[in-house]
Formats: C-alpha cells, sequence, structure tokens
C-alpha cells in the first residue's frame, strides 16, 4: 500500500497544474485556476498513484489539496 504525504500531494498539484508553490490552503479553481478537465486530470493521477478510487461525490468536496490529501489518506487508512 503507497504511502502519502501532504507534500506528494502538493506536488501533484503542481505538476498537475503547472503552477509553482502551491500552499495548502490553496482553492484548486479560485486560487490556482484549475478548471473541471484539471481536476478531473488530478483526481485520475492521484487514483492511478496510489491505487484507490475517488466517488464523483467525493470530488465535489475537494477544494484545496489539502481536502484531497485527507481523502486520499483516509482511503488507503481503510484499505
Amino acid at each position: 500500500m503507497p504511502l502519502v504525504s501532504e507534500n506528494q500531494i502538493l506536488k501533484i498539484v503542481e505538476l498537475q497544474l503547472g503552477k509553482r508553490n502551491v500552499q495548502k490552503a490553496n482553492r484548486l479553481v479560485e486560487d490556482l485556476g484549475a478548471e473541471s478537465a484539471d481536476v478531473a486530470n488530478l483526481i485520475a493521477t492521484v487514483e492511478e498513484r496510489y491505487e484507490i478510487a475517488i466517488k464523483e461525490s467525493e470530488i465535489a468536496r475537494i477544494f484545496t489539496s489539502t481536502d484531497l490529501f485527507a481523502l486520499v489518506e483516509k482511503k488507503l487508512n481503510l484499505a
């Protein structure tokens, strides 16, 4: 089972969105300018890397990289 850190999630967000110095509290859409396709690609990358599945209802509750980290961590701990 792959381990996850908040820094890993921040790096994935930076790479997927082409941004530098992404902060934990940055909102993906409002602060970082992510569009729906960007969020979909971000989720797909995280799902593949951590071997998890994220439901659409869960995606709707992801606003920041911290939210994404918490969800991934929760799913890995349940696995």
